[in-house]
């Protein structure tokens, strides 16, 4: 969720891992962004998996004193504390896959947004930093898989400037088959002034393409007769970084900021714009190379 006007934001993750070698491991994360007040922080604790549950109907998770559902997320952990109403739109679940491919055995890693423009109000509390949420714009996502995607880059935005209700839902990743990793392939959900510009599968990405590293990223594409370009970049101190246990048992390293900035063109069938997002953009990064310009904070 982001602050309408200003760079701050919150990110709240409940996670399940069964690693292959290693014990399974529920965890909550917490990460606050707020780089020009108190500043950036980010917290991760490990729980039991005895103390979790996670469910689909209704869909919620709960680990220990924490728990998120659609209408609510609230938790207290040593050095934070947060109590969040969610109040999701009408528009309908973002799918970035094909329906088949959510039944397929690959890709290996799924997701999916549940309420792609929900508002949040609130309170976020982490060490020193404390948020009042007012009316944020922010996303519920459920992620899930047998093993997560070797290397990619993740985008979202939950409203453009002066577009509310538009939205994108983005990335760029590099499968595997076994040890061999697979070209990269963009695939991306872009909403806008009533239409949807989707490629969802890995046959259509062959009209698309991304190139990203820390921490810009450009990408393109043709849709039924749209072009599609596009560019995320984010500055160094709105990134906080983290480490991942990966599905394998080895370390890998995400880069998140939710303060990035986006601009996409849109031209042709009907359709001439340019969309922006300042400082409110999400960019991610996964990758196995450590960025001695990013602190991890967790």
């Amino acid at each position: 969720a982001n602050h309408p006007d200003r760079a701050q934001a919150v990110w709240l993750r409940w996670t399940l891992l069964y690693p292959r070698p290693g014990e399974p491991e529920a965890d909550v994360w917490v990460m606050v962004f707020d780089p020009d007040g108190g500043g950036n922080r980010a917290l991760k604790q490990p729980h039991p998996v005895v103390v979790a549950d996670y469910r689909t109907d209704p869909w919620s998770a709960r680990i220990g004193n924490t728990a998120i559902d659609d209408v609510r997320a609230h938790g207290e952990l040593a050095g934070a504390h947060w109590d969040l109403a969610i109040a999701p739109g009408r528009e309908a679940a973002v799918k970035l896959l094909t329906d088949r491919a959510y039944r397929a055995k690959f890709p290996t890693a799924k997701t999916q947004v549940r309420h792609p423009l929900a508002r949040f109000d609130g309170a976020v509390a982490l060490g020193d930093t404390r948020l009042a949420l007012d009316g944020w714009t922010g996303s519920v996502n459920h992620n899930w898989g047998r093993k997560h995607t070797p290397a990619y880059a993740f985008g979202q935005v939950c409203g453009f400037d002066g577009q509310p209700s538009s939205s994108l839902e983005i990335v760029t990743a590099r499968a595997a088959l076994g040890p061999v990793r697979l070209p990269a392939a963009t695939l991306f959900v872009l909403r806008h002034a009533g239409r949807e510009i989707a490629v969802r599968s890995v046959p259509a990405a062959r009209h698309t393409r991304g190139e990203y590293q820390p921490f810009r990223w450009m990408f393109g594409g043709r849709v039924d007769g749209v072009e599609v370009r596009g560019e995320i970049t984010a500055r160094t101190g709105d990134v906080i970084g983290l480490t991942y246990t990966d599905t394998d048992g080895g370390t890998k390293y995400c880069y998140n900021s939710a303060l990035a900035d986006c601009r996409v063109t849109l031209s042709g069938n009907g359709i001439d714009a340019e969309l922006t997002a300042t400082r409110r953009a999400m960019f991610e990064i996964l990758t196995d190379e450590r960025n001695r310009d990013v602190h991890l904070l967790a």
